[in-house]
């Protein structure tokens, strides 16, 4: 299988790294990942500059980008692999949680979903807690290689409509559970840096996920308890129960 590998958190950052590992014995790997850091950056994509890219190895096809990680899936089906598509795209491993909403911030999951635009089964993988340790990141790609060929046939089952969100526990790992995203927040504040010649220079800050408890059937809650999660995200934002609802109602007039 051809997998093309991406993620948020910079090409040489050791989630990329670990899937890496343990698919490149098997299978054809392809690294398109951005130079730096791009958490954040949801589906974003660089219209009205250039971007630009570096070959780093002749080994093996590994790519920087200076663009978002939907940047490099774009650059990387249209023109990198554009006459050899990738099977199968996976966005991260991430260095932290993509949990409920999460997603709509997420430059793993943007990346994931720009795959799935433009036809190409794809999967984002991130760890349910933040951490630095090595391990955690290869038993999150461990459980990705053990179980590559369930996840590929339902996005391929899929194709251009569906991604698959994946979370892995970083410790305490008690199965895996397909369920919808939670309702999670960030207690968010602005932090002041400094005022020069009117312009006023603030650091978002905050990280401590608040989420609403009553609501226990979410990756948020089943995350909490050390379970795998793995909730199918789709590109249609339309809500299609509403759509029907307003079609039919007589009594709305617009001017």
């Amino acid at each position: 299988m051809r997998i093309l590998l991406v993620n948020d958190d910079g090409i040489n950052f050791k989630g990329i790294r670990a899937l890496q590992t343990v698919f490149e014995k098997n299978h054809e790997v392809i690294l398109v990942a951005p130079l730096e850091e791009r958490s954040g950056f949801s589906h974003s994509v660089t219209i009205f500059s250039p971007i630009s890219y570096k070959k780093l190895h002749n080994e093996k096809e590994e790519y920087a980008v200076s663009g978002t990680p939907a940047d490099c899936v774009k650059l990387a089906i249209l023109h990198i692999l554009k006459n050899r598509k990738p099977d199968l795209i996976i966005s991260g491993i991430n260095s932290g949680p993509n949990l409920g909403g999460d997603c709509m911030y997420s430059g793993t999951v943007g990346a994931a979903c720009e795959g799935v635009f433009l036809g190409i089964p794809s999967i984002a993988v991130s760890l349910g807690f933040w951490t630095q340790k090595d391990p955690a990141y290869q038993q999150a790609a461990d459980f990705i290689k053990c179980n590559l060929g369930t996840l590929y046939s339902i996005v391929k089952k899929h194709i251009g409509q569906v991604l698959l969100n994946i979370n892995y526990p970083v410790s305490g790992y008690n199965g895996v559970v397909f369920t919808k995203t939670g309702i999670n927040s960030y207690d968010d504040f602005f932090d002041f840096i400094e005022e020069e010649k009117g312009v006023v220079k603030m650091q978002l800050k905050g990280e401590t996920i608040m989420h609403k408890q009553d609501i226990t059937d979410c990756d948020v809650a089943y995350m909490k308890k050390g379970y795998a999660t793995i909730t199918p995200l789709m590109l249609d934002k339309t809500h299609h129960e509403l759509l029907a609802q307003y079609k039919q109602d007589k009594e709305i007039e617009f001017i």
